[in-house]
């Protein structure tokens, strides 16, 4: 056998090993492609359980079952965690959600109810992340504060009245109620019915003033109604009127 056709016969082997691997890489890539659309069709993998974590205080099994049941139905594998998160945290009470898959075919969600710290306008509620949310049942805490502002202050609000809470604690009074108006002003409502003023300059300062004060004029408070503390150095004391005092 000569050069030539010892070539010849070299290049016809290498052709047939060459088709032999792609023919088998075809095969396996065919089998591959098989295998992943049976492995993921619905009924292939099917989601067996969703257990469910967390505190049963507002929310209850059956409410969350019903929220998901839609969304985990299907693959196991193919299975949309976020869906599942976001129709979880659809339920009023659910305050967040995490999802996760739990092998062979069980889905885990956990989740935490709202916490309500303050109400909020006239039909809301401030939570614990101090988002406005909407909630109803019958052990909604009867003793919260009331916070009332511009829609999407109620962060605002409620850090305002925990800094003010505070300060005016400490001379024994309580702040049961805050208000920012549509102008920026503060308008605060104590447990005696008694109204203090303020306006966005420095109000932490003029609640302090308003507490050293407020010892010498305990004396008189159930005849205040009200007091201005829109003032770089005093504040303004409005007395109950002599009928309404009469009256009493």
């Amino acid at each position: 056998m000569d050069r030539a056709e010892a070539n010849r016969e070299a290049s016809s082997v290498a052709l047939l090993d060459t088709a032999v691997w792609v023919f088998t890489g075809l095969i396996a890539l065919i089998a591959l492609i098989l295998a992943a659309e049976w492995l993921f069709r619905a009924n292939t993998f099917p989601v067996e359980a969703v257990r469910f974590e967390g505190e049963f205080k507002h929310v209850t099994q059956a409410e969350l079952e019903t929220a998901v049941m839609d969304t985990v139905r299907g693959n196991f594998l193919r299975l949309d965690l976020d869906a599942v998160k976001t129709k979880i945290e659809q339920v009023p009470w659910v305050q967040g959600a995490s999802v996760r898959r739990a092998w062979p075919r069980d889905v885990y969600v956990q989740f935490t109810e709202q916490r309500l710290l303050a109400r909020w306008n006239a039909d809301a509620w401030v939570n614990q992340m101090l988002e406005a949310v909407h909630v109803s049942g019958n052990d909604l805490p009867p003793d919260a504060p009331r916070l009332e502002g511009p829609a999407g202050t109620q962060a605002q609000v409620f850090e305002r009245y925990e800094s003010l809470r505070g300060l005016l604690a400490a001379s024994g009074l309580t702040l049961t109620r805050l208000t920012l108006t549509p102008r920026r002003s503060w308008r605060l409502e104590l447990d005696t019915g008694l109204v203090l003023v303020l306006d966005r300059e420095e109000p932490e300062q003029k609640i302090e003033r308003f507490a050293r004060a407020w010892p010498s004029l305990a004396r008189e408070g159930h005849a205040i109604q009200q007091v201005d503390l829109r003032y770089t150095n005093g504040f303004a004391v409005q007395w109950v009127s002599r009928s309404s005092r009469e009256g009493t």
